[in-house]
């Protein structure tokens, strides 16, 4: 069965925000239309991976609204937020951030390679729902794409209710460091920043294991993309110039 994406966002209190399900379908298909919860949707998605356009309409239109009406149901308005998040290449939109900054909300990238140590999701939560999931789906006897699907609706709903309890997610981010539970054992299993491998895509711009909703580094960020963009202009114009120069003569006179 091809991949789908499960979006979770959970508070260190253990409360759960609206989670989506990208599946790799161009349409939405009618067997899961039973998980269809006012906390879970399920978006038709290309490949069932994460983009950066599905990245952008989880966090403007989901994700940012859900953390701004939390915060007024137990805090005041003023108060501030934190987000943490891994540093996957569909997080790349500075003009993302800066709408996070705009409303109080500090957001806080994991190092490269350390979020099976410091990953609230990674150290409990997903753990419970893959253990859940693997423990009670059944093949079904009928190889077509519909049985596989309804084989997963059948199953999805206790899987998610078993892992996303708030038991499960508070202990989610104590065993990550997060939450202090008394003890820096965790922290000292994080790599050194020297030995950490940073990538070289998301157009070599470094917003790894940084509180990338900071003023100064969205403006290095915003100027380094218009650098980037410039190059690409530029390296486009080259390679016409390039290939008008070998274009044979007779060519040229008809063009």
């Amino acid at each position: 069965m091809p991949n789908a994406t499960y979006v979770a966002e959970e508070a260190a209190d253990g409360f759960s925000l609206p989670s989506v399900v990208l599946w790799p379908s161009a349409n939405f298909p009618k067997e899961l239309t039973t998980l269809l919860t006012p906390s879970l949707d399920i978006w038709p998605n290309t490949n069932g991976w994460m983009d950066k356009t599905a990245f952008k309409k989880y966090t403007l239109t989901v994700l940012l609204p859900a953390i701004i009406d939390r915060r007024k149901r137990i805090l005041k308005e003023t108060h501030r937020c934190l987000l943490l998040l891994d540093s996957h290449s569909s997080r790349a939109d500075p003009a993302i951030w800066r709408q996070f900054k705009e409303a109080e909300i500090d957001v806080v990238t994991f190092v490269p390679h350390t979020t099976h140590i410091s990953q609230p999701l990674d150290r409990g939560v997903f753990a419970v729902l893959k253990s859940e999931l693997s423990n009670n789906y059944s093949s079904p006897s009928s190889t077509s794409s519909s049985s596989k699907r309804t084989a997963v609706a059948d199953v999805l709903p206790q899987a998610l209710h078993t892992a996303f309890t708030p038991s499960v997610i508070k202990k989610a981010f104590i065993n990550s460091g997060v939450l202090s539970n008394g003890s820096g054992s965790v922290l000292m299993k994080l790599p050194q920043s020297s030995q950490c491998f940073i990538p070289s895509h998301f157009h070599c711009f470094d917003f790894f294991g940084k509180e990338i909703t900071k003023e100064k580094l969205l403006d290095e960020w915003d100027e380094h993309l218009e650098k980037y963009k410039m190059r690409i202009e530029e390296n486009v114009e080259n390679e016409k110039d390039i290939v008008e120069k070998e274009l044979p003569l007779e060519k040229k006179v008809k063009s």
